[in-house]
């Protein structure tokens, strides 16, 4: 199985807030082998219908009925291999890109989420556990997932190969500044997007020096995992620049950029029905 990281820069620790336990807009769903696991917590097992999955953890006023005092009674009684295959995924997930590879992603509304680089040991158990709850039926998702025409759009009157698509991307989300994204734009796809980063930048410049700088540099990397991640892919690849440019211009109004991508991450994984999304 074939593999990409889309969240370079960003790393994961785990801080016990509990808030993955939350179960706030999002159930803890188990297989075969989790239901087996925690048979002496059938109490706290439900019933349910979600594609392969027919049983599923229950849900209180705090979340999750097996989380007391911010803790995983599993966790507690059992240990870490004990607990369900979601819960040790979080805040991991995959996706599917256009010729069939795995994407991994991190969810930027754990709480968990800073600067930094990832644990190899970390990431390797990610992808082991995402392949592992749904080994079933894996092959049947990236086929239903992936592309299966050779050509997409840039704009209405231009088509090119997913290869080219992806390498626009890569080399427009490399950029080092705004100033560089507009160039690249103009210079790769004849597109003038300097209206867009002009509203970027003038919610920049409200702030110290040192924090702009590094606010800029973020949400160009931010704008650059969305577009690794391909949520956006069934639009033209201009149209897809215009929706990256919207998300890049909503988080530059926050000081603390991280809080505006958990919104936006909320929006795009939990949200079906957000603008966003086709």
């Amino acid at each position: 199985m074939e593999w990409e990281i889309t969240f370079d820069g960003i790393t994961y620790e785990c801080i016990n807030c509990a808030y993955c336990c939350s179960c706030k807009d999002w159930r803890i769903y188990l297989d075969y082998f989790d239901v087996l696991k925690l048979k002496d917590y059938n109490y706290a097992i439900e019933d349910c219908e979600r594609g392969k999955f027919k049983k599923r953890l229950k849900v209180g006023g705090e979340g999750c009925v097996l989380l007391h005092n911010n803790l995983c009674k599993i966790h507690l009684e059992k240990g870490y291999e004990y607990k369900p295959l979601m819960c040790k995924i979080f805040p991991f997930s995959f996706m599917v890109k256009w010729n069939g590879d795995l994407l991994l992603i991190i969810k930027h509304y754990c709480k968990g989420i800073k600067k930094g680089k990832c644990d190899k040991r970390m990431i390797k158990k990610a992808m082991e556990y995402c392949e592992e709850l749904y080994l079933d039926e894996l092959d049947d998702i990236i086929f239903e997932a992936m592309e299966h025409s050779s050509k997409t759009k840039i704009d209405d009157n231009w088509r090119v190969s997913w290869e080219e698509r992806e390498e626009f991307g890569r080399n427009i989300f490399k950029s080092k500044n705004l100033n560089e994204v507009a160039e690249k734009c103009k210079e790769l796809i004849n597109y003038d997007v300097s209206e867009r980063i002009n509203k970027i930048k003038d919610n920049l410049s409200k702030l110290e020096e040192d924090i702009r700088k590094e606010n800029e540099e973020e949400i160009i990397r931010f704008m650059g995992e969305l577009n690794k991640r391909e949520h956006f892919r069934k639009f033209p690849f201009k149209k897809e620049i215009d929706k990256l440019l919207e998300i890049g211009e909503r988080i530059s109004r926050y000081k603390n950029v991280f809080k505006g991508e958990a919104i936006i991450d909320k929006e795009l994984l939990l949200n079906p029905n957000s603008h966003y999304t086709i």
